[in-house]
């Protein structure tokens, strides 16, 4: 794989069916979370598997939700793992509702990734997430904005930032979508980065309005990779 084509991503988003964020995580760990679980993914080309729960005050859409990000080499390996009977039949009992969806890299997009400081664990998320009537000119404006910002949003801590756009099922003749997601690891300098007088220049980028959460890090010992 190319060092500048991360493959796709893909989001998983949903309402938990357990009764608590905990009994989700034990689910999640005893069935696509356990060994062999981990390396049927892998063996399709999943390469990267990380779980996020909402904020101590989540939004009220937030509550009961969890958050699966995957980065996988390349579509075909993704859709023959969900083809699986064993995996479909886990997210039933994993979710009551979900909305996954496969992303592509925003090709001309101004996205990089950081290390992080020595004793920056936190992991927080950032998604910006919506319609755009020509993904070009999404790119252009997001990319005017984030070349901009990026040693504010730094010195913030932020240590990636990445656009990807919907890719959508043959058949498929939604709109174009375009989502940010920022990964930092510092809560403080997040919410003083995500307020309308920052937002502000990224004005002309979507054609509708755009759904804005933010996540943490699922406490507690989840299975990722």
């Amino acid at each position: 794989m190319d060092t500048l084509d991360p493959g796709i991503l893909l989001t998983v988003r949903g309402t938990y069916l357990p009764p608590s964020l905990e009994q989700c995580r034990a689910l999640h760990n005893a069935t696509a979370g356990s060994p062999a679980g981990i390396a049927a993914a892998r063996a399709l080309g999943d390469l990267s598997h990380q779980v996020y729960a909402p904020p101590s005050d989540p939004a009220a859409d937030q509550k009961g939700q969890v958050l699966f990000i995957d980065w996988w080499q390349e579509p075909r390996g993704l859709m023959d793992f969900f083809a699986n009977e064993n995996v479909q039949m886990q997210g039933q009992k994993l979710f009551t509702s979900r909305d996954a969806t496969v992303w592509m890299p925003a090709r001309g997009a101004f996205s990089y990734a950081l290390p992080a400081a020595a004793g920056r664990h936190e992991r927080h998320l950032g998604l910006l997430r919506g319609p755009v009537a020509s993904p070009e000119k999404a790119i252009a404006v997001f990319r005017a904005a984030d070349l901009k910002a990026q040693r504010v949003a730094r010195a913030r801590g932020l240590l990636s930032h990445q656009l990807v756009l919907k890719l959508n099922a043959p058949g498929d003749t939604s709109p174009p979508e375009l989502l940010g997601v920022d990964v930092w690891c510092d809560l403080k300098g997040m919410k003083e980065h995500y307020v309308p007088s920052e937002m502000a220049a990224l004005e002309g980028a979507f054609s509708g309005a755009p759904q804005a959460s933010t996540w943490q890090q699922a406490p507690g010992a989840w299975s990722e990779w």
